[in-house]
């Protein structure tokens, strides 16, 4: 069985430490990340830290998606999902505080606070009704390029056409860009948060 035919299935609890450390490995070149965690010896550590408190946020909705062998992960935010208040992000805040040190950490927690804030803010505006949230999707570098992104992908967005509901994310490579497009997302707006910071795409998927 090759990667894009593996059952796509429900994450199990035990698997989300595992998982944050394989979208660590995804995301460590991405753009965003580059910029937000300067130090490439800090980077994967940091990044399993931030996928891990994602993943155990979004575990409790029942919406996180991955295949045989963990080669992806898909992690969705329903409509019906609370808004987050701030202090919610203090012990993902504080943890790369601790793990890059003061003048690393602080830099990047300030960007990413920026980053976060902005993100919701505009996702919020541009989309004020209930809608599926695109938290995280990451495929693993070996199982790129083989159809993984697109099945974890399908079990939200077909039930989101079922049910006339819209779909949201962000991402920062024109790549993701035109996957997301295949996928029926169209690009409500691009957004440089902070002035040296990378561009960011809003990107929205009505129901189809």
């Amino acid at each position: 069985m090759n990667a894009s035919t593996s059952p796509i299935i429900a994450i199990a609890q035990s698997q989300i430490e595992v998982a944050a450390e394989m979208m660590a490995l995804a995301f460590s070149s991405d753009p965003s990340v580059r910029y937000l965690i300067e130090n490439e010896s800090d980077r994967l550590v940091t990044l399993k830290h931030f996928w891990q408190n994602v993943l155990d946020h979004d575990f409790r909705y029942q919406r996180i998606y991955t295949c045989d062998g963990l080669m992806g992960v898909a992690s969705w935010l329903p409509p019906d999902a609370a808004i987050e208040p701030f202090w919610n992000y203090l012990p993902l805040l504080s943890g790369i505080l601790r793990r890059s040190g003061w003048r690393s950490g602080w830099n990047s927690t300030r960007k990413l606070l920026a980053i976060m804030t902005a993100t919701d803010s505009f996702r919020h505006k541009d989309c004020p009704q209930p809608h599926w949230y695109l938290n995280g999707l990451a495929v693993s570098p070996q199982a790129q390029g083989q159809g993984v992104g697109s099945q974890l992908l399908r079990p939200v967005l077909e039930l989101a056409d079922r049910q006339g509901e819209i779909c949201y994310l962000y991402t920062s490579t024109e790549g993701a860009v035109r996957f997301y497009q295949r996928q029926g997302f169209v690009v409500r707006s691009e957004l440089q948060v902070l002035k040296d910071s990378p561009t960011l795409w809003m990107m929205m998927r009505s129901p189809q």
